[in-house]
């Protein structure tokens, strides 16, 4: 064993005795313009509260926001948290949940908060069960560490406006701020029972422990050892991980290149199973030997990440989705497969559909040459994440897919494909130039704009048809900048909502202070970036107790996940973080008479009363 190897594991030994700390979200440090956000590797598991603000979006339909995960603090001191890079919600959701009493740390004062060092002490709050709970999870990225981190979130219908968070440290780069990184981790997915799959590879790795070949693991959060740091790394010709009771290889140093995995749920499948393609065109359920039956007769191959969705047309847990090539070589990736699977992972059927030349939505047209294709699956997407790039829901009993397409003379758009049995359907939710308005067939506040390298993220659907994704906005008042929006699936087809936009300000309930939307993640230097919008981004379960919503009510989805720059005015003084914004439903009767859109901005803001 060589020098480096032996400190490597020196550091795995000496940190096994570690002590778990916290991590504040809606919370300020007490000196302004510091920052609360601590490092990955002085933070296990915590447990806080995180209140909700109310928004409304441009049609007046009632939300919840709040940043329910910082970025962890970067171990370089110049940064004050790292990038965030892929986030994914539970395609599940657990209810009635019951819990011996737990107390999760609440504040509602400037500067109170978790972080030992940054913030004054807390008060804390007990509870013993939730009306509903989910899994978040998101993957801090930098110049070399990388960390998952995951979390179960709890609700209760009565205060739908507070969310109980449990955050736990899934695993890390390093072993501690001052080692070197034994692999690079990126996101696949997380179910509402806390386990976590991610993808592991050695790239920028110069550890002596550096993780060997493609590997997919799968982390019980619930297991975690909560006084270890958990790190892959290799070891004897294999590879192994720092809290082996909590962590499996699904996929352990292998040679032929992986997607980052998603994951049928346990609540579904019995036990958590892993779902994971590889670049020789197979599907590897769990792990197990490829297969190539997941892609339909019509096609030739997968393209991209898949992204697994509660719905089926058939008898199946479940159906997983993807783009698709319809012919091998240089052809166009201008398809939308779809396999649907039992509780082992066993395909049971499959179907896909193909963009039509053209593809046309009222006096919309596109793809007139043939030539549109589906490429958010190209740079580092199919190794960082996130997924995936089809988004896969449904409008009463048919299935409802998405993806954003481009043409070469039209710019971007969003396909939409209805299965119904026979022939899917296409239509177009948005487009660049598509008006953004104030109510169903109302007036225009605003339509999406051209932009480059990116004018859309990876659309998300819901169980109603209505379609979300973050796109660059061009707003009738103020500048250009980015929105998280809403296309409605209405009679007429899909019309654009605004939810909110980069430029946005919100008081936070729990940090009592005012923070602004700087930015909302939609590209990187030259493509999607993977901590944008994407359709694992979307909880699809509704609320319990809701039914059949009307497809413009904010009911029509669980909730939705969407990583943002914010910075917030801490007595005058800025201080900036990265965080995962939790989106939810707020289902209370929208106020008559005035909608509160002082400056016509299309939300309902502190913009409004500046």
């Amino acid at each position: 064993m060589n020098k480096t190897a032996s400190i490597v594991i020196a550091d795995i030994i000496a940190l096994c005795g570690l002590v778990a700390a916290a991590s504040a979200q809606d919370s300020v440090a007490q000196t302004p313009g510091n920052s609360d956000a601590l490092p990955a590797y002085s933070s296990i598991t915590t447990r806080y509260v995180v209140d909700l603000a109310p928004i409304t979006g441009s049609w007046g339909s009632l939300y919840y926001v709040g940043p329910v995960l910082k970025a962890s603090r970067d171990p370089d001191a110049l940064f004050p948290t790292q990038v965030l890079g892929a986030a994914a919600l539970s395609p599940d959701r657990l209810t009635s949940v019951s819990f011996a009493s737990t107390s999760f740390s609440t504040w509602s004062t400037p500067g109170q908060g978790v972080n030992p060092t940054e913030n004054a002490a807390p008060g804390s709050v007990a509870i013993s069960g939730y009306d509903r709970q989910f899994g978040l999870a998101s993957n801090d990225l930098s110049a070399a560490a990388t960390n998952l981190v995951g979390a179960r979130i709890g609700q209760n219908e009565a205060q739908l406006g507070r969310l109980y968070v449990t955050r736990t440290v899934a695993a890390s780069s390093r072993i501690s701020a001052a080692a070197t990184d034994s692999a690079t981790l990126s996101l696949g997915a997380i179910d509402a029972n806390a386990n976590l799959t991610l993808r592991a590879d050695d790239f920028n790795v110069t550890s002596g422990l550096a993780i060997l070949g493609e590997n997919i693991l799968r982390i019980d959060l619930l297991a975690r050892n909560t006084l270890t740091q958990n790190s892959p790394f290799a070891s004897g010709g294999t590879n192994a991980s720092a809290d082996p009771g909590a962590t499996t290889f699904l996929i352990n140093n292998e040679t032929v290149t992986t997607n980052t995995p998603t994951a049928a749920p346990e609540s579904l499948a019995g036990s958590p199973l892993g779902i994971i393609f590889d670049f020789a065109a197979t599907y590897r359920p769990d792990g197990a030997a490829g297969i190539t039956s997941h892609t339909d007769p019509s096609l030739s191959a997968h393209r991209g990440n898949p992204s697994f969705h509660a719905v089926s047309l058939g008898a199946g847990i479940g159906t997983v989705a993807s783009i698709a090539k319809q012919n091998p070589g240089a052809n166009p990736v201008n398809s939308i497969n779809l396999f649907e699977i039992d509780a082992s992972g066993n395909v049971l059927s499959t179907d896909a559909a193909t963009l039509p030349s053209p593809i046309t939505a009222g006096a919309f047209s596109t793809n007139s040459a043939g030539d549109a294709q589906f490429l958010q699956y190209l740079s580092q997407v199919c190794f960082r994440g996130a997924n995936g790039q089809v988004g896969l829901g449904a409008d009463g009993a048919d299935l409802v897919a998405a993806a954003t397409a481009t043409d070469p003379t039209d710019g971007e758009f969003i396909a939409v494909a209805t299965f119904s049995g026979g022939a899917p359907t296409w239509t177009v939710a948005a487009y660049e130039g598509k008006q953004v308005l104030d109510a169903m067939n109302g007036s225009p506040i605003g339509s999406i704009l051209a932009s480059s390298p990116a004018t859309f993220s990876a659309p998300a659907v819901d169980l109603s048809g209505n379609v979300y994704f973050v796109a660059a906005f061009d707003p009738t008042v103020g500048a250009n900048t980015t929105g998280f929006f809403k296309a409605v699936n209405t009679p007429t087809g899909y019309q654009l909502e605004l939810i909110f936009k980069a430029g946005d300000a919100f008081l936070g309930p729990n940090s009592a202070r005012t923070y602004t939307i700087d930015d909302i993640l939609l590209a990187d230097s030259n493509s999607i970036a993977s901590g944008s919008f994407h359709s694992s981004s979307i909880l699809q379960p509704l609320l319990p107790g809701v039914s059949n919503p009307d497809p413009q009510d904010s009911e029509a989805f669980g909730g939705a996940v969407v990583n943002v720059k914010l910075t917030y005015n801490n007595a005058g003084t800025p201080e900036s973080y990265q965080a995962a914004l939790f989106i939810g439903p707020d289902p209370a009767t929208p106020p008559t008479g005035c909608d509160g859109d002082a400056n016509g901005d299309g939300a309902v803001d502190v913009n409004d009363i500046s």
